[in-house]
């Protein structure tokens, strides 16, 4: 996207990025303290803005550079920051993600960040786009982590007498997820990692 004169940083898409960002600290702070209830409510929170920024960017035309810049970094900060804590086994939660899942989670944004970084030194910056693989990947991520903390929550509330919540949050549904996770992520980074060499053998052809 070309920047424009008419780009403001301070419009609604951007205010709800920003609270997003703000909301990290809140959230890693819930986790620590184990208040699994007030982390589920920041996620939901947190779900809520990406999805209204995106709206609000859309129907008043209200994208900018800026913008596309900070949506990801404010996914990533949060989704990185709930994969490792809600790993950590230490910090007395119920439910955990499984350390190899988050090591793939974490080494996925890891490559694509170097292999992005690596391109733009060496061609000049280059839009790298969300593919669907990759959408579908932060969908599932997304519903890992407040899954997790929704099983965590049950566990310690009187929710844990509800025989269909129980069920919906029973080690067998959540290993499935994160298998399920595992392959979208495995998969869509793959396809950023080609999707990457494909960018740089074009440039030295032309």
């Amino acid at each position: 996207m070309k920047a424009t004169a008419k780009e403001k940083f301070w419009n609604v898409p951007n205010v709800l990025t920003l609270i997003r960002i703000a909301l990290v600290p809140v959230f890693a702070l819930m986790l620590l303290q184990k208040k699994v209830a007030g982390a589920l409510i920041i996620i939901f929170l947190a779900g809520s803005t990406d999805v209204l920024d995106g709206l609000a960017a859309r129907a008043w035309n209200q994208r900018t550079r800026i913008g596309t810049i900070l949506d990801p970094i404010a996914d990533k900060l949060l989704l990185s920051t709930a994969f490792i804590l809600l790993t950590i086994r230490s910090l007395g939660f119920n439910r955990v993600i499984p350390l190899w899942l988050t090591a793939v989670v974490i080494g996925r944004d890891i490559l694509i960040l170097a292999g992005g970084a690596a391109i733009t030194c060496i061609r000049g910056p280059r839009p790298f786009l969300p593919t669907v693989p990759g959408k579908i990947s932060t969908v599932f991520q997304v519903t890992t982590v407040f899954w997790v903390i929704l099983s965590n929550t049950v566990h310690v509330t009187a929710l844990s007498g509800s025989p269909l919540l129980s069920t919906l949050t029973s080690s067998s549904v959540l290993d499935g997820l994160f298998l399920a996770t595992l392959i979208f992520t495995v998969i869509s980074g793959t396809q950023y990692i080609l999707k990457g060499i494909r960018m740089a053998f074009r440039q030295r052809s032309e």
